[in-house]
């Protein structure tokens, strides 16, 4: 399958206009993360570190070589130099995102062995020149390029034989009220309204999710205090960040992995961990050493 192929994926078209939309203002990303790390500690930080090694299935990154793709914040090509990195390089096409990083890498100190870049996973170019990893990580970020299947497949191309590439992607949800064309819609909605829309849609929407733990028995506060367990990340921010992130695309797992298989058969699913709803599959991947 070609590259344009891989972009025009059948499993692409099942969500109205999935790709950029000319009427609609992508979601700045970088925004969202300079508030995120207003409220970074040390415990978030440990949360995060303890949450790549578990899903990597390593006890360490000593000596591998690691991509952070789409970086953020920067949080976790952070925690893969403190885990030992021989190398680290991130990059981001969101250039607030850009500075994020650059913030956590001045806290380490500014190390040699870790880069930072400005650049995209569509320019082929770009990829091309950053060459290959032991560990290629793209948590949340290829369904916001506006051309995931083409973002996935040069993401793969940056695995070194032997490597691990770690994939996130949104879940694609058919059925129910709330399923993936009416959240195109609203994330759609979301960025073409004024600041003061913007906060009614987040309260609207984050009313409506701690209303449904209530419902479900459990105690809603408890729910945000705890978030931060999950990749250490804060609720609020990623609240935003779902009602905002924009483009949006999503898979099936059935869809990421027959994607898999058919562009790269050397590689294998060594772990993974679905999501029910609107959430991200997580898929990790190995490649064959030789």
């Amino acid at each position: 399958m070609s590259t344009n192929d891989a972009a025009n994926a059948p499993t692409g078209q099942l969500i109205d206009k999935p790709y950029k939309d000319a009427a609609t203002p992508t979601f700045e990303f970088g925004h969202n993360w300079q508030e995120f790390l207003e409220s970074l500690t040390d415990e978030r930080t440990e949360t995060a570190r303890q949450s790549l090694l578990d899903f990597l299935q390593l006890s360490s990154l000593q000596g591998h070589s690691f991509l952070d793709i789409g970086c953020g914040s920067g949080l976790f090509s952070y925690c893969a130099h403190r885990l030992g990195a021989s190398r680290v390089e991130s990059f981001d096409v969101d250039s607030l995102s850009v500075k994020c990083c650059e913030h956590m890498h001045e806290l380490e100190g500014k190390p040699a062995e870790w880069r930072i870049s400005h650049g995209s996973v569509l320019d082929d170019d770009f990829i091309k020149q950053m060459g290959q990893f032991d560990v290629v990580y793209a948590w949340g970020c290829l369904h916001h390029t506006g051309h995931m299947w083409r973002a996935i497949e040069n993401a793969a191309n940056c695995v070194a034989p032997g490597g691990l590439f770690y994939l996130a992607i949104y879940n694609k949800k058919r059925s129910g009220l709330m399923n993936s064309t009416s959240w195109l819609r609203i994330k759609k909605l979301y960025n073409r309204s004024p600041r003061a829309g913007k906060l009614i849609m987040e309260w609207l929407y984050g009313g409506s999710l701690l209303l449904s733990k209530l419902f479900s028995l459990k105690n809603p506060a408890r729910y945000v205090r705890e978030y931060k367990q999950k990749r250490g990340m804060r609720w609020s921010r990623d609240l935003t960040d779902w009602i905002g992130g924009y483009p949006y695309e999503c898979a099936s797992v059935q869809e990421l992995f027959d994607f898999i298989r058919h562009q790269r058969s050397d590689f294998c699913l060594v772990n993974l961990k679905t999501a029910k709803g609107l959430g991200c599959h997580e898929l990790l991947f190995k490649r064959q050493a030789t």
